[in-house]
């Protein structure tokens, strides 16, 4: 018999016992409506634009990293749910790397770890059930420019550039030179030290 994906939350958050039910399992939250949260916890930061001439504001982009296993993509309202491959086959910029998430010891509140490389900031997001809806307060926040050049290099290793792309603009944001979107040079490795 073929084994069944759970969605994050089951899957997180089974409980051991039912005596020690938990909150957030008990209110049934969906792999949607917990991404959504921690995403709008980000909206401001996930709507900007290295591009100049992006006219439409497109939903905020959510990257699941491998640590985090989905046999399909989360259909959202309130973001688009890429791939690493995919975030890298359009040359995005701007987007929330959700790295792990795991359940707190009581077992009634997630911990997710992000990194929202475009403004050089990661941390710990704790996302919890309260008055029916979730929340999310930063447990633990960083800003680093080098960590954000670590995250793009990992991902855009021995990738070419391509003109025009939120990549291109975001190389030339840093070079002082935002308008353009043309590349810097022809792979993504030659600026990953120095951006």
């Amino acid at each position: 018999m073929k084994k069944q994906k759970l969605p994050i939350a089951a899957m997180l958050l089974c409980a051991a016992s039912a005596v020690g039910a938990l909150e957030l399992q008990q209110q049934n939250f969906s792999d949607d409506e917990i991404f959504s949260t921690v995403v709008s916890k980000f909206k401001k930061s996930l709507s900007h634009r290295f591009n100049p001439a992006a006219k439409a504001e497109p939903k905020p982009l959510l990257v699941l990293g491998p640590a985090l296993k989905f046999g399909k993509k989360i259909k959202s309202a309130s973001f688009s749910h890429l791939t690493q491959q995919e975030l890298v086959a359009q040359q995005e910029a701007v987007f929330i790397l959700v790295t792990n998430a795991y359940p707190d010891v009581e077992r009634n509140a997630l911990y997710v770890e992000y990194d929202i490389p475009s403004n050089a900031s990661f941390g710990v997001l704790r996302v919890y059930p309260q008055d029916g809806v979730l929340v999310a307060e930063v447990k633990d926040g960083y800003r680093s420019s080098s960590g954000a050049r670590a995250t793009y290099g990992k991902l855009y290793e021995g990738v070419a550039c391509r003109d025009n792309t939120e990549m291109a603009y975001r190389w030339n944001y840093y070079e002082r030179n935002g308008a353009s979107g043309r590349c810097l040079d022809v792979m993504f490795t030659e600026f990953m030290s120095g951006f």
